[in-house]
């Protein structure tokens, strides 16, 4: 196969518990995380004499999906010359994992254009060198996180899940909300977090981004039963009970944000190799 296009899937963290910061420098993590049908952005891989990364974003090599290819190199023991065409619709700074998402997309259409013939295990073992959240996207569908979120446990889908995103244009950097997180007194992890939507970085993305907490309100006014805030923000995700009222919030919070009414997506209802 000369060339293949991937869905790349945002994701949301139903569940963020974030533990104290470690000796490695890192905060332990309990999340679920659910790849979501939108927004999404498109990966195009196509066999190359050298290797391109186009994206509008982050082009060239300061792309994770650059990084990814320099990880597959590694593991496979050979140059892996391909052509990345990245079309982005997932926002930057989102927590929305846009950019983690591409770099899985390219370590899967690699895998199959060069014939490396990585089984999905494997290829969780490189995307691991890349990034916290790459492993995910790699698995997909509906998972727990824990550690640095890189440990999975496959969970029950929640097909009944109806989320409306909201990108109000608040980026945040994940640095700076984490910093803002440890100046706040908090909690130990508990032995096993629950699934009740809960983000614990909320108070500190919102102690950088005060408009969030306008975000949330409207959500509310419009419908939702409950908001979380997306990764490290500055996405919002509004839950709601069923698809229609996660559509007719979608048309009151249209005028005012980007919005994206989202199911679970899965693995079986990805789009088709090269679709």
């Amino acid at each position: 196969m000369a060339e293949l296009t991937l869905a790349a899937p945002s994701k949301l963290n139903l569940v963020l518990r974030v533990g104290p910061v470690a000796p490695d420098g890192y905060h332990p993590l309990q999340s679920l995380m659910i790849a979501l049908s939108a927004p999404q952005d498109t990966v195009r891989v196509a066999l190359d004499s050298r290797r391109r990364v186009d994206c509008p974003v982050a082009p060239g090599p300061q792309n994770l999906a650059s990084s990814a290819l320099d990880a597959l190199e590694a593991q496979v023991g050979r140059a892996l010359p391909v052509a990345v065409t990245i079309t982005k619709r997932i926002p930057a700074q989102a927590g929305l994992g846009g950019g983690s998402s591409d770099a899985a997309a390219v370590l899967r259409a690699t895998n199959v254009v060069h014939a490396c013939g990585l089984a999905d295990d494997e290829l969780v073992q490189v995307a691991e060198q890349v990034g916290s959240d790459v492993p995910f996207f790699i698995r997909g569908g509906t998972q727990w996180a824990a550690g640095r979120g890189h440990q999975l446990r496959t969970a029950a889908p929640l097909p009944g899940l109806n989320v409306l995103v909201v990108d109000a244009g608040v980026h945040l950097s994940t640095p700076c909300v984490y910093a803002a997180f440890d100046r706040a007194p908090h909690e130990p992890l508990p032995a096993a977090a629950e699934a009740s939507p809960r983000n614990d970085l909320w108070h500190a993305a919102l102690s950088l981004r005060p408009r969030l907490g306008r975000v949330v309100r409207d959500l509310r006014a419009a419908g939702a039963d409950q908001a979380v805030l997306c990764g490290s923000g500055g996405a919002v995700a509004g839950l709601f009970s069923a698809p229609e009222r996660a559509q007719r919030a979608a048309a009151i919070l249209g005028p005012s944000y980007r919005t994206w009414v989202a199911q679970p997506d899965t693995p079986e209802t990805r789009a088709p190799p090269g679709g």
